[in-house]
């Protein structure tokens, strides 16, 4: 009897292609450039769900608190990042 081995590498997620990932930049920027801030964060963020954790007591929580605080931050960071950084220089 012979045991096949998978390398652990073909586990991983796919990546994207150079090509693809230009794409999506493309993408993202005309949202950006054609929606409000609050249309396009709702977009980025559509599907995502909160992260549960465990507590000290083992005990599940959503963190949705967290999420909202963070986004929160990001929104204001974001205005003032548009006022001083143009968005096609933003790192992706």
């Amino acid at each position: 009897m012979r045991i096949e081995r998978v390398s652990s590498i073909e586990l991983e997620p796919r990546t994207l292609t150079l090509d693809q990932l230009q794409y999506a930049r493309e993408a993202a920027l005309y949202i950006l450039s054609t929606k409000s801030l609050e249309e396009a964060v709702g977009i980025f963020t559509e599907g995502l769900e909160p992260v549960l954790s465990l507590t000290e007591k083992g005990m599940m929580h959503e963190e949705t608190d967290e999420i909202n605080h963070l986004s929160s931050d990001n929104m204001m960071t974001s205005s003032l990042a548009e006022e001083t950084r143009d968005i096609a220089s933003a790192p992706f």
